[in-house]
């Protein structure tokens, strides 16, 4: 369901956007609707990314052969709390 908003902008974007929606030989309510559709998504984006990176900065922090891995899971004291 489409509903009518209301906002204010600036005149130049509002000219700049007009003149794209002509070339473009769509509505400039439609160009509206998929600029912000598009903006929504970047920032879903975004968000997912940062998780993302989250985990890939940290993956593979210790880069150890799995011979030192099993030295130092022998030593002594390794278990112990």
């Amino acid at each position: 369901m489409k509903k009518k908003v209301g906002t204010m902008l600036d005149e130049d974007l509002i000219f700049k956007a007009k003149n794209v929606a002509l070339s473009q030989k769509q509505p400039f309510s439609k160009l509206l609707e998929d600029a912000l559709k598009l903006y929504l998504l970047t920032l879903e984006g975004k968000n997912k990314s940062k998780k993302e990176d989250i985990t890939k900065s940290t993956q593979g922090a210790m880069s150890i052969s799995k011979a030192l891995l099993d030295t130092i899971m022998e030593e002594e004291g390794v278990y112990e709390s």
